[in-house]
């Protein structure tokens, strides 16, 4: 119950160290700038030379507006001629009844003027022509041909009133209507007008980096005042709501991926503080190469070199050497993938970025058993440049041809100068991570093997015949270690230090005594405590001296939950057979991992081989039997070594011991042809 309860945090926690990279990676890559361009009005003094930090076509909004306008007024209102408003006029002439043929007569000939001439409905304002649609032509006419609805009617009231009089005049104007027979056609038109708007290509403005805009106690221009108000809009450009939230979702789901490949290339490394030093290592890739690209682009400015700024980064990869020192190659690789998708946001092309970042990474990774110096990571860093610098220039050259001129010389330059910062921080950070997330280094595992380690020498002083077989241990386990692939330095170190716990107690160890065994007076379960203290302690001395702590699991484990058979069978004569098995088991965990149980085998094997008394057995037979016991125990389950490994490393102990405990070969005496009795022996 408890371990699902501590997956569940643990698992919370992981998804919160996702969240939490994702927005500060999101922050990280949001465009900025340190360089002001200050407002100012037309009209105003300068305070300052104001010159434009970059090189940039921006696109002059009031003058595209303009220019569409005008576009517009050049096209003008269409109107359409409809016959059927003067047909109506003249219906309803017809159906006054208060005047006579005579009078309706001169009404149609004072309507039928106005419409002949035309009435135009209501048009937009600024036009003088109007452009005509009349039986499928089209004709341009001044719009003061026309008479308006408003016209047509006062003229028609004047004109009834001379003829009629007041009083008939007010009753035919209120039932005779003269519509426009010319009508604005709005649809038509509006259409016209887009097309023409859409016709018209952005007004570009060419500002040059460097450039000044305005001098310093200069007047400001309208032109100079519209290009600074064009470069502070290119520069808040890009920070919408839209491009902060496709950035985070983006990057989550890179983190993400990040934590789901862990489990798939790499289960056993896939631990929380591995994931921990990940996501932060690769968030600080992303920093490095934001700010280090940032300076960069602040030294091309300076020197005024013809360089398209936005296609230059410094491309630096401490996460994947820093995995590779610390995890394994695999989870190297893997760094470099979010590292180079995400950083490409800073590039106009970020597929130069992308593409020779994770290339060079590729081969920047290494194997974590071969860091035992620092020369490794500078190495390591060299061989990334070169493969990087390769790919960007196969990149360039099929973008932009052989002309590259300057731009591609920089863009090297700024290659080799990562490689630098990378080596560098990785030189500088290591101590801190190593110390921040426990982790160890074969350097580490060099130091401890080199004997002159506080406990080494006191093994050697209280309890030298432990010293001297840890020291056969460690021998076996460095040679099988290195035959079937596992870390030998881990192995070797392990060996030395796997029973320093006997410091607590030497004598009661058979290796230690010179004669008298304590254990002759002691009860077997008394005996068996004492031997499993020495496991324990062990541990407690490992953490006192802050060894790594695979070291540590060795001590722990190298024992495993064998059964102390002397002190058990012991126990049974003494006590029949309701002993309690547990007590005379070592407390284990058995081997976790392969080079844990290869110093049990080696501690096994060693420890019986040299309590031989019949030196004439068949060594190979007797490692073996002793082997297989431990694999039929169970005591190599867990520990990854498979059957090929263990065959092998059976091999390899054999070799070594052959070389110590051979059968020695007697030579006759001069003069009798006998042995020497003084046992005058030579290996063979």
């Amino acid at each position: 119950m408890k371990s699902l309860k501590r997956e569940k945090r643990d698992s919370l926690f992981k998804y919160g160290l996702v969240l939490l990279a994702s927005v500060i990676v999101t922050f990280l890559l949001l465009p900025f700038s340190f360089v002001n361009v200050p407002t100012l009005k037309p009209g105003q003094v300068s305070p300052v030379d104001v010159r434009s930090p970059v090189s940039a076509v921006l696109v002059d909004k009031e003058a595209t507006e303009r220019a569409r306008e005008e576009a517009v007024k050049r096209v003008l209102p269409r109107v359409k001629y409809t016959p059927e408003s003067f047909t109506k006029a003249l219906k309803e002439v017809e159906g006054l009844q208060l005047l006579n043929k005579h009078q309706k007569e001169l009404l149609k000939g004072i309507i039928t003027s106005y419409y002949q001439r035309g009435i135009i409905s209501e048009v937009p304002k600024g036009y003088s022509q109007v452009e005509v649609e009349k039986g499928g032509k089209l004709k341009q006419m001044p719009l003061n041909a026309f008479l308006s609805q408003k016209q047509a009617e006062e003229l028609f009231k004047e004109d009834v009133e001379k003829l009629l009089g007041k009083k008939v005049a007010r009753e035919v104007v209120g039932k005779v209507h003269l519509s426009p027979n010319f009508v604005f056609n709005k649809t038509e038109t509006e259409k016209l007008w887009e097309k023409a708007r859409s016709s018209v290509k952005p007004v570009l403005v060419e500002v040059q980096k460097g450039e000044v805009i305005v001098k310093k106690g200069e007047k400001v221009t309208p032109e100079a005042a519209e290009k600074l108000k064009l470069l502070q809009e290119a520069k808040s450009k890009g920070k919408s709501l839209n491009k902060y939230i496709s950035i985070f979702l983006l990057t989550l789901l890179l983190y993400y991926s990040v934590l789901r490949l862990y489990r798939i290339i790499s289960p056993s490394a896939a631990e929380f503080k591995n994931i921990l030093f990940s996501l932060s290592a690769i968030t600080l890739d992303i920093f490095l190469i934001k700010l280090f690209t940032y300076l960069a682009k602040l030294i091309v400015e300076s020197l005024n070199l013809p360089v398209n700024e936005s296609l230059i980064y410094v491309p630096v990869v401490t996460s994947v050497v820093f995995a590779s020192m610390f995890i394994n190659k695999k989870v190297a690789v893997l760094h470099s993938i979010p590292v180079a998708l995400l950083s490409g946001f800073n590039l106009s092309r970020p597929e130069l970025l992308i593409i020779p970042v994770i290339v060079g990474s590729v081969f920047a990774a290494f194997d974590s058993r071969k860091f035992k110096s620092r020369e490794v990571i500078y190495k390591s860093a060299l061989k990334g440049m070169v493969v990087t610098a390769l790919a960007q220039s196969l990149l360039y050259i099929y973008y932009f041809g052989f002309a590259v001129k300057v731009q591609l010389p920089v863009q090297l330059a700024l290659t080799a100068i990562g490689a630098v910062i990378t080596a560098v921080v990785v030189n500088g950070l290591s101590p801190l991570i190593i110390n921040l997330f426990n982790f160890t280094t074969d350097i580490v595992y060099m130091e401890l093997i080199n004997l002159n380690h506080p406990l080494l020498r006191k093994l050697i002083l209280k309890a030298p015949g432990t010293y001297s077989h840890s020291v056969m241990v460690a021998t076996l386990a460095e040679a099988a270690a290195e035959a079937i692939g596992a870390n030998a330095l881990l192995a070797k170190a392990g060996g030395l230090f796997h029973d320093i716990g006997k410091l607590k107690n030497p004598q009661a160890f058979i290796e230690n005594q010179t004669g008298v065994n304590i254990h002759d007076k002691l009860p077997p379960e008394k005996s068996a405590a004492i031997l499993r203290s020495h496991v324990e302690y062990g541990e407690e001395l490992g953490r006192k001296y802050k060894l790594p702590e695979k070291v540590i699991e060795i001590i722990r484990q190298h024992h495993g939950t064998k059964l102390m058979k002397y002190f058990y069978h012991k126990a049974k004569e003494l006590y029949g057979n309701k002993v309690n098995e547990k007590i005379y088991r070592y407390p284990g965990p058995k081997p976790q991992f392969k080079e844990s149980g290869i110093v049990m085998m080696a501690d096994t094997v060693e420890a019986a081989v040299r309590s031989m008394k019949d030196k004439e057995l068949d060594l190979g037979k007797v490692i073996h039997k002793l082997i297989m016991e431990l694999v039929e125990e169970g005591q190599l389950n867990q520990s990854g070594l498979s059957l090929k490994d263990i065959s092998l490393i059976e091999k390899v102990f054999k070799k070594v011991l052959s070389g110590i405990y051979h059968n020695r070969i007697e030579y006759p005496d001069d003069e009798n042809g006998k042995g020497s009795d003084k046992g005058d022996r030579v290996r063979s």
